[in-house]
């Protein structure tokens, strides 16, 4: 059974224009949602297993350590494997004037 989740986000930080984001999934089966960003990202699977979803579809499976390049203008979701998922996302804004990465859309 998916559990649809919003993630725990662990801790933000930003360097030279590198934005991360850190969060976990506790349990084995959470969905961190599917959203769109205007640029292309890393994530960087820290911890777990995860598939990795594309416009609703699985794509493809990972386990740490894993680097996955999310593509911008794809909806994009994460479904936990294993419990105590740990996943990092890695935008550079250098160029973009954002002082975060903006989410185009929020669906699930």
């Amino acid at each position: 059974m998916i559990t649809n989740t919003n993630p725990e986000y662990i801790e933000f930080a930003e360097a030279d224009d590198i934005w991360v984001r850190a969060y976990t999934l506790d349990k084995a089966h959470s969905v961190a949602v599917q959203h769109v960003h205007e640029h292309d990202h890393i994530t960087l699977v820290a911890r777990g297993s995860v598939s990795y979803w594309e416009n609703g579809v699985e794509v493809s499976r990972h386990n740490a350590p894993a680097l996955l390049t999310v593509l911008a203008h794809k909806k994009h979701a994460f479904v936990s494997l294993t419990d105590d998922v740990v996943l990092c996302c890695l935008h550079n804004l250098r160029g973009t004037g954002l002082e975060t990465p903006k989410t185009l859309d929020e669906v699930m």
